[in-house]
């Protein structure tokens, strides 16, 4: 389970690994429970399984993961891949994955809503904030990520993957054929580039003056 900003600010990096299904409770029922329906902080499960000795099982994860531990059942998930490292596991122990169809989850549903909601608005707010800093001619729109910047004189496309926690990923389109080139530019004015699995240049951690600054040396000086 995770926790989710519904007002689009907030990334948490936190799953509760835990057991539902005692009596007559059932997913929605657990995720209304821990929720608190007037709080921005709702509840998502994003897995589960049906297994055998279900605490023999919970104990077992909780075990792998004391290192990251935080509090409880709640467990700190950095690169948010917990549930691709459980599962490997949870096939060994022959326990049975269940599917979570969110449309039929009238609770889930609306949980998912509003975080897409936030999370359009935030990407709005913070393209507003670019376009007003950004001084050379280049064309916007906005996708689920984030803003998009598109340049005709360099030909590149400035992807801004938005980050709740303000410190946004700049991804360069149509990098690949100047990687080399465009890494040495930015190292030059002081900004550490790494290159993508597909080949293209980016550069994380990145404030919304950073990525102005970045867009504007580059359109003038590239």
């Amino acid at each position: 389970m995770r926790h989710i900003d519904i007002g689009g600010y907030l990334d948490i990096p936190y799953k509760k690994i835990g057991i539902t299904g005692a009596g007559n409770a059932d997913l929605s029922t657990r995720l209304k429970q821990i929720s608190n329906t007037k709080s921005p902080i709702q509840a998502q499960c994003i897995a589960a399984w049906e297994c055998g000795d279900v605490e023999k099982v919970e104990n077992a994860l909780h075990a792998i993961l004391v290192n990251e531990r935080v509090e409880g059942e709640w467990f700190y998930d950095k690169d948010d891949n917990l549930v691709d490292r459980l599962t490997p596991i949870l096939n060994l122990l022959d326990a049975k994955k269940i599917e979570i169809k969110d449309d039929a989850d009238l609770y889930t549903k609306s949980v998912l809503k509003n975080e897409e909601n936030g999370r359009k608005a935030n990407a709005t707010t913070i393209l507003g904030e670019l376009a007003s800093k950004i001084t050379s001619s280049v064309k916007s729109s906005i996708r689920n990520a984030g803003p998009t910047f598109f340049s005709n004189k360099t030909g590149l496309t400035y992807y801004i993957n938005v980050r709740k926690s303000g410190f946004h990923n700049l991804e360069f389109g149509r990098s690949k054929d100047k990687f080399e080139e465009l890494e040495i530019f930015l190292k030059n004015i002081g900004f550490e580039v790494e290159k993508h699995e597909r080949g293209y240049a980016m550069v994380n951690g990145l404030s919304i003056d950073s990525i102005s600054d970045i867009i504007n040396k580059i359109e003038n000086g590239f």
